[in-house]
């Protein structure tokens, strides 16, 4: 972790009043912030992540009888989050929020996560976790929310859309620091290289994009950092969409991939080819990003990397400005 910024000296921190106990929102009892005022925020798509029981609403045959290889993964993925030293992890295809908690107790209980959140899915495995040491705020969920298959028909014809997949899409405020808040959006879009996934990802983008265009113009200068599996290549429509709106579209934030004209490469991860994973910002998020620390990570052995999930993850470095 970075050192504090200059200025954040702990008698400083110490004068910072207390949260008000009739706030609407406040921190935890007995919470107290890490030391310093960087964190760093990673993304990592961990590759179909089942727990060892069967959930009998979910009909696939990964989730009802795990391979014998989930043991072996399981301490590898021990082993990558600890040297990750993420305070917000963002985790795709891992199947509960849970399922996060339990494996943090029991398997790097020293990291002190402490909060966990993810709307999943009543039918499926592969969700959205986020496991962070620093409290949240409101969570919002669209696992409820239909969104066009843009360009697309269903057998009879008409207009396709769908829901399967959105409860992949949530936002969440992320207390880093006293006086520093942040949005964080936590996305696995729709995967497939054809026009139809792509038109599914267009439909997801269109969505996000509002609900964030109305935080934005709700709080002006509000912090926001998108992280996931976007299953967009650098310089598709999909990713262009995401990054800036429709052409002519003024709404909406316009979000910053810092790797733009880096290679960043993320799948798969014994060889990478093509980059799939991100974490993007909007303007007001942008000075706040520690330079050079936005990166595509490796932190197991290449081999030992590729046996525990076919992604790599993707990490920055975030230094709270209070008020911000």
């Amino acid at each position: 972790m970075l050192p504090a910024c200059a200025g954040s000296t702990e008698a400083q921190r110490d004068a910072r009043p207390a949260p008000d106990p009739t706030a609407a929102t406040v921190l935890p009892e007995g919470f107290t912030y890490p030391e310093g005022d960087s964190l760093r925020v990673a993304t990592w798509n961990a590759e179909h992540f089942v727990d060892r029981h069967d959930n009998p609403y979910i009909d696939a045959e990964r989730e009802d009888d795990p391979p014998d290889s989930m043991r072996a993964r399981r301490r590898r993925f021990a082993r990558a989050v600890r040297r990750l030293d993420a305070d917000v992890l963002v985790l795709q295809e891992f199947e509960s929020a849970a399922y996060a908690e339990r494996l943090a107790e029991e398997r790097f209980p020293e990291m002190g996560y402490e909060f966990f959140a993810a709307t999943e899915s009543r039918g499926w495995y592969m969700n959205v976790v986020l496991m962070s040491r620093v409290p949240l705020g409101v969570v919002e969920r669209y696992a409820g929310v239909t969104t066009p298959i843009v360009g697309q028909t269903n057998d009879e014809g008409a207009p396709a859309a769908q829901n399967f997949t959105n409860n992949r899409l949530w936002t969440a405020e992320v207390f880093g620091r006293p006086g520093y808040t942040f949005t964080l959006a936590g996305l696995h879009l729709k995967a497939g290289p054809d026009a139809r996934d792509a038109a599914w990802r267009t439909g997801q983008i269109r969505f996000l994009r509002r609900q964030l265009s109305d935080l934005t113009n709700a709080r002006p200068g509000a912090n926001v950092l998108v992280a996931g599996d976007l299953n967009s290549l650098p310089g598709s429509s999909e990713l262009q969409l995401l990054l800036n709106g429709n052409p002519g579209d003024s709404s909406g934030p316009q979000l910053i991939d810092p790797l733009a004209g880096r290679e960043a490469l993320t799948h798969p991860a014994g060889a990478p080819e093509r980059q799939l994973d991100y974490l993007l910002v909007n303007e007001a998020m942008r000075p706040e990003l520690a330079r050079g620390s936005v990166r595509v990570a490796s932190p197991l052995p290449s081999g030992a990397q590729a046996r525990t999930s076919d992604h790599l993850p993707v990490v920055a470095t975030v230094v709270a400005r209070e008020g911000s």
